[in-house]
């Protein structure tokens, strides 16, 4: 399966950003307004928008372990990470979970075209393979005749 797939389950493929230079509160608050875990930063005079790195809600708990950090005033760019791995919508779902679990990363955007298309997490990849999973599942208990009663699952 490629993750073009994944893209195309999301509800909402928007590319949330936040500039370089902003607290990190800003960045919190922007995550919780548009609900979602993780934001591309910008830098912030370019046009056209240029991606410089991405934040996380990982990025912000480690943050607010460290003493001494005001997140009203340190920026972004102290806690984002600059060298980004991306995937591509025609990647595979399976590598694409492989790279993220082995680069230790629960985000990666991917690249539509010559765009960033979207952010995908870990949640959005398990959601799609657990899901094929239960179809085939069920597909399977169809053509043997066994009874979802039956089934494990």
């Amino acid at each position: 399966m490629k993750l073009k797939k994944v893209l195309d389950d999301r509800r909402i493929n928007t590319v949330y950003a936040v500039c370089r230079t902003k607290a990190l509160r800003e960045a919190a608050r922007k995550m919780i307004a548009f609900n979602c875990s993780a934001l591309m930063v910008t830098d912030c005079e370019d046009t056209p928008v240029k991606y410089v790195g991405i934040i996380t809600h990982s990025d912000l708990v480690r943050a607010m372990s460290m003493e001494n950090i005001d997140l009203g005033i340190v920026p972004v760019s102290d806690f984002m990470t600059r060298q980004m791995i991306v995937a591509s919508e025609e990647d595979d779902v399976e590598y694409v979970m492989n790279v993220m679990v082995r680069h230790t990363v629960g985000h990666l955007p991917v690249i539509v075209g010559k765009q960033i298309g979207g952010i995908i997490s870990k949640n959005d990849i398990l959601q799609v393979l657990n899901v094929d999973r239960e179809i085939a599942i069920q597909w399977m208990n169809d053509f043997s005749g066994v009874s979802a009663k039956n089934s494990v699952y």
